[in-house]
């Protein structure tokens, strides 16, 4: 049985994840990271981010939008829906796009994740879309940088324009207000699992949190990077 109201589950809120290009991936950890262990790194933390995904209550489906083949696969083995990319053209085109097609095919709402927050948990999503307003409503939750934006959820899923980029979470909530829409943004610490994301060496040392089931964790356990048998 359900832990969530009635009403979050009749939303029809659809999980969208955006995936760049494995080999492009985690560009600022290059300094510290060679090329093939970004791309083993980008993998591990978009399985964990499905997995997060499917366990999540409240959300009727997960769409992967990606020009990557692999990211594709891994789409396909968590049950997700795949919105291949035949050119790249970016973050924001590649989100809205997907939005646009949940709109027209009259789902509820979206929820945006990023595919670098390997932290992620299924309680965390599920109360993020308990505290969604009802109605035409945007929820955002700042990166633990204080200038991202790690989760969104908009319902329709085109009711707001996407800003994705420096600063996206100021540029979120000025697109809210430009639309009358009152959002309910919610900082790192309330959602502290969603809220870290992965770009530098520093953001890797804190995901000593991440459980012994994480694909990330014995990813980094296996470079060394984490002690073994010290989940959080």
């Amino acid at each position: 049985m359900s832990g969530l109201p009635r009403d979050i589950l009749a939303r029809d809120i659809v999980a969208v994840v955006p995936v760049k290009d494995f080999s492009l991936a985690k560009q600022r950890l290059a300094g510290a990271f060679p090329p093939a262990f970004r791309r083993q790194l980008a993998g591990a933390m978009l399985r964990d981010v499905l997995a997060a995904l499917r366990a999540a209550e409240g959300l009727a489906g997960i769409v992967v939008v990606t020009a990557d083949p692999e990211a594709g696969l891994l789409a396909r083995e968590h049950g997700a829906r795949l919105l291949f990319e035949k050119e790249v053209r970016g973050l924001n085109a590649a989100v809205t796009e997907a939005a646009a097609r949940l709109a027209a095919e009259q789902r509820g709402g979206v929820l945006v994740l990023p595919s670098d927050i390997p932290a992620a948990t299924p309680g965390e999503i599920g109360r993020l879309l308990a505290a969604h307003g009802k109605g035409r409503a945007v929820s955002l939750v700042r990166a633990h940088d204080g200038q991202g934006t790690n989760a969104l959820v908009a319902t329709p899923p085109d009711a707001l324009g996407f800003a994705y980029g420096p600063s996206s979470f100021e540029a979120h909530l000025a697109n809210a207000a430009a639309l009358g829409i009152v959002p309910r943004a919610h900082d790192a610490g309330a959602f502290s699992r969603l809220a870290l994301d992965v770009d530098t060496p520093e953001d890797v040392a804190r995901l000593g949190l991440l459980g012994a089931a994480s694909h990330t964790r014995r990813l980094l356990e296996g470079a060394g990077l984490l002690p073994a048998g010290s989940a959080g």
